[in-house]
């Protein structure tokens, strides 16, 4: 994998609050509900931890949301995650569907974008969107990555593909002094997963169990939308 690392540097004491979301999957309800539950205001951040699209019924909506937000004053910082990834590389650019970016849950996105009467030309913002997101979010005292983590060097030197795809347990060895939040590996009790070394699981599996957990790093608040669980 070719990319070249994208770090965003972020003043954390310029945020009344930080919430952090792990993968959305097309998940447009469950965003809208909790983005109502916190009372998000322009003092605080939402960070994405990446892969809003795939699975779920509405990924162009929430990218659509993403920015009409941003437009109105809201700080909403996005990841790449590898799912903005395959998207990216394995359709807007390509102008066609891979297997393999269809079935890990492209043919749905496909959809969210044909429902909307939109073709790939209507997304030129969006290719522009997702150009521009970075691997990491890092701060005086968090890192916030997609997937992974590698301990043994230091953030200027991490590989996008691992940062985008790994599975390792790398909380063992986290040696930054930072926090480290993270998603891509779903929970299968649909709750955030307190690592050790300071870690944060913040994938919840929210599509799958149509339920939303997020965090807000500051107070380490547990926000859990309470909707009724259904079963994997």
């Amino acid at each position: 994998m070719s990319d070249k690392l994208k770090i965003e540097y972020i003043d954390e004491d310029r945020y009344k609050r930080i919430f952090v979301f792990g993968d959305l999957h097309g998940s447009l309800h469950l965003f809208d509900e909790m983005i109502k539950k916190i009372s998000l205001s322009k003092d605080d951040l939402v960070i994405i931890l990446g892969d809003s699209c795939d699975r779920g019924k509405d990924s162009i909506g929430l990218y659509i949301r993403y920015t009409e937000m941003i437009k109105e004053g809201y700080s909403i910082k996005h990841i790449m995650g590898n799912h903005e990834y395959m998207f990216l590389n394995h359709y807007l650019l390509r102008g066609s569907i891979t297997i393999q970016w269809g079935n890990n849950g492209g043919y749905e996105t496909v959809k969210s974008i044909e429902d909307r009467n939109l073709t790939i030309k209507d997304l030129k913002w969006l290719i522009s969107y997702i150009k521009t997101m970075p691997h990491m979010i890092s701060s005086k005292s968090y890192l916030f990555v997609h997937a992974g983590y590698d301990c043994e060097i230091d953030e200027k030197e991490q590989d996008p593909e691992c940062l985008m795809w790994d599975r390792s347990n790398f909380w063992y060895a986290n040696n930054t002094g930072k926090e480290i939040y993270y998603g891509h590996t779903p929970s299968r009790d649909n709750k955030i997963k307190v690592r050790e070394n300071g870690c944060y699981g913040m994938d919840v599996g929210a599509v799958f169990f149509d339920n939303l957990s997020i965090m807000e790093v500051k107070s380490k608040e547990v926000i859990d939308l309470g909707r009724e669980v259904r079963e994997r």
